[in-house]
């Protein structure tokens, strides 16, 4: 039988697991559920000590931060404007479209107008040199970012040379897991908007590092993140405890779909997002009841 360990030793218990499944892998589920491990543990040290995770990372540097709503794949201009003017009631003030039609993405841009920011996400879609073309036409639709021009996802050097041949900011590392791939893909300076997904790197205690590696390459940290409830939480103490903290992003499902686990969309003001209420990663609040 393994000896009882003390929670409260977050830190060490995730080098400990690192330690033992290394040589199984650094990347991919292993990672995922030293992620669920890691940010378990930080939730429940600022429930027992009856503080937000932000404040055990020393407060917050941001009161709040600007929120995104990220919409799925709809391939219609009216559903996106449809969607779009939900977000917007709602309270946002940007949107992240993942089209990959460059046309549909400049109706979207005219309907909107020009006050609204837009991200375009294309998740790998294309080849080095489609991307050069899209993003190239892309130049005109006045977007934040163009993410994830390239696949695979992970090619560095193709991202580099999308970024050299278009005027775009470009946004990526969803998928990296581990701190060298992001040395790796920050040094190319392709990268303006850096994006990990804090439920894949190994949760917040390798995210401090990560944190730390955005400053060193001055760029935007903006945490991936498509779920609601913990997940989201958490990359709302991350962000708003980073130096380099840009962006939230929140998910946000058409008016007939809805996550299973009934968790609301977050509240903004001025479009902007703040600390979920109650200590450690905060509140859950499900169906009117909070956990």
């Amino acid at each position: 039988m393994l000896p009882v360990q003390d929670a409260d030793r977050v830190e060490q218990l995730w080098h400990e697991l690192w330690d033992f499944s290394y040589r199984y892998g650094d990347q991919g589920i292993l990672m995922m559920a030293l992620s669920g491990l890691d940010l378990a543990l930080w939730d429940l040290l600022g429930k027992r000590l009856g503080v937000p995770v932000a404040q055990l990372l020393g407060g917050p540097v941001h009161s709040k931060l600007p929120a995104y709503a990220s919409l799925p794949p709809l391939r219609s201009v009216e559903r996106v404007l449809a969607e779009t003017d939900r977000a917007l009631t709602h309270g946002f003030h940007a949107v992240k479209l993942h089209e990959v039609d460059v046309e549909m993405v400049r109706m979207v841009r005219d309907g909107l107008g020009p006050d609204i920011e837009i991200m375009v996400d294309v998740n790998g879609h294309f080849d080095p040199v489609d991307a050069i073309a899209a993003g190239r036409e892309l130049e005109s639709c006045d977007i934040t970012w163009f993410e994830e021009p390239v696949r695979p996802m992970r090619d560095h050097h193709a991202i580099g040379r999308v970024n050299d041949a278009v005027d775009i900011d470009i946004a990526a590392g969803e998928n990296e897991y581990t701190l060298q791939d992001f040395n790796r893909l920050l040094g190319t300076g392709a990268i303006r908007y850096l994006q990990p997904e804090i439920t894949k790197i190994g949760g917040l205690t390798p995210a401090k590092r990560i944190s730390a590696l955005a400053e060193l390459y001055n760029v935007a940290l903006c945490p991936h993140n498509f779920r609601l409830g913990p997940s989201l939480n958490a990359s709302i103490h991350w962000g708003l405890s980073c130096p380099v903290g840009r962006w939230i992003e929140i998910p946000w499902l058409p008016q007939d779909r809805h996550f299973p686990t009934g968790v609301p969309v977050p509240e903004l003001k001025d479009g902007k997002v703040a600390l979920p209420e109650g200590a450690g990663f905060g509140e859950t609040v499900k169906d009117g009841q909070t956990d």
